[in-house]
């Protein structure tokens, strides 16, 4: 859908069931109210525990299809530096600045522990797992996967902490497969219809519509709609409870 469509089709679908009474809503509120929407469905759509179906992102061909405009590939063995604790298994690697969600991770090794360039899956440990399990020798990552600790920020840059069950004796490639975040769905230039404002939304400020499949462009509406008479109408607790379980 252009973002004519969805500008035209927000006032009808709100207006039908706020009724006259209901106060107007601005380019900018719908816009942000659809970039709301979009981030809602594809955390659902990825997550299977955050709908009815219990369908996640691997769980249909319709979610995988919805979701492929999103879905980029990253690979790097630049590491910024070793771990303190265990230098010799573990590397820091720089996340993608647009990452949203990670579908599937993987590291290559070339270690004379193991196999040169063997390949396995990594495991994303918390910080309480891994003090737990790291003296342990029996629940030390076992020869088919590697750990990874998240650090929140390192020179603006989200890392990982990648712990690899050999040492690493040659290289360690981070492999990546996420969805990308996704461009924010705007009706109209902000800065011309707000010049005194200032005004954007995850920094943008030009028209666009949303990237994902046109077959989930309607949901996206519907949900914007939702939340738009959830907080104009009806603004109360229950209902915000109810409309994080969904029936997609």
């Amino acid at each position: 859908m252009s973002t004519e469509e969805l500008n035209l089709e927000f006032d009808i679908g709100y207006n039908n069931i706020a009724g006259a009474s209901a106060p107007p809503i601005d380019a900018y509120e719908k816009s942000v109210y659809l970039t709301t929407a979009q981030q809602q469905l594809i955390k659902d759509y990825y997550d299977p525990l955050s709908n009815r179906k219990g369908k996640g992102f691997e769980g249909s061909e319709k979610r995988r299809n919805d979701l492929k405009q999103l879905i980029k590939d990253y690979k790097t063995i630049t590491s910024i530096t070793n771990s303190s604790n265990i230098s010799s298994q573990a590397k820091y690697f720089v996340l993608p600045k647009d990452l949203f969600l990670i579908v599937n991770e993987q590291v290559k090794i070339t270690s004379n522990d193991c196999h040169n360039n063997s390949i396995i899956e990594v495991k994303p440990t918390s910080y309480d797992e891994y003090n737990t399990q790291i003296n342990n020798p029996f629940k030390r990552p076992d020869v088919n996967k590697a750990w990874r600790l998240d650090i929140s920020n390192v020179d603006n840059n989200e890392v990982v902490e990648i712990i690899s069950p050999f040492n690493i004796t040659g290289s360690l490639e981070y492999r990546l497969r996420y969805l990308k975040q996704p461009k924010p769905i705007i009706l109209g230039d902000l800065s011309v219809l707000y010049p005194l404002e200032d005004l954007t939304i995850d920094g943008q400020f030009t028209p666009s519509t949303s990237e994902l499949d046109d077959s989930i462009h309607r949901e996206i509406l519907d949900r914007a709609i939702e939340l738009a008479i959830r907080d104009y109408k009806v603004n109360d607790l229950q209902s915000k409870v109810q409309l994080d379980v969904r029936n997609e």
